[in-house]
């Protein structure tokens, strides 16, 4: 354990003297600030090196810049697609809005592939002016056509091509 720490101390104060010695050698000038990094960088490397084997700490670099690439692609797909739902039913609640009626809320189902919006459940009132409290309308059987809301179900069939069968209000 003595021979390893002398070892140790050998190669610090050998590491010091090469540096001193390149710092010596080195003229002043832009380029020294760099030498003096790089000089640096080995003494901290000497130092640290005996401690490492010690601990017998096996460093790969290959492990430590490998990552998951599918895992952290699927997961960012998944976030995209998470963004694009809520995206149209943010646009979906702000156009309605604009038609004349509050949205409480408005939920978007797609297809596996995110090409195709399979449903929409959305719940409206009608904007009344002058008043402070509006009672959330529940509009009947979905299988129902709803003649009330026929402005907002031919809106969402122009703009998002969603037949009538898939609205569904709540």
């Amino acid at each position: 354990m003595i021979g390893i720490i002398r070892g140790w101390c050998e190669g610090i104060i050998i590491a010091i003297i090469i540096s001193v010695i390149i710092e010596l050698l080195i003229p002043e000038g832009n380029n020294k600030k760099y030498v003096k990094v790089v000089v640096g960088i080995y003494i901290i490397f000497v130092t640290i090196n005996p401690i490492l084997k010690l601990i017998d700490y096996d460093f790969n670099f290959e492990d430590f810049f490998n990552l998951k690439t599918e895992e952290v692609s699927i997961n960012l797909d998944s976030d995209i697609k998470d963004v694009y739902i809520l995206g149209i039913e943010e646009t979906i609640k702000k156009e309605i809005e604009e038609l004349g009626y509050n949205v409480n809320f408005v939920n978007v189902q797609v297809d596996k592939k995110y090409e195709n919006i399979e449903s929409i459940q959305i719940s409206v009132t009608k904007k009344v002016e002058n008043t402070i409290d509006v009672e959330p309308v529940i509009i009947g059987d979905t299988n129902k056509p709803n003649l009330k809301y026929d402005d907002i179900i031919k809106f969402l069939k122009e703009n998002y091509l969603v037949d009538k069968d898939k609205i569904i209000f709540k």
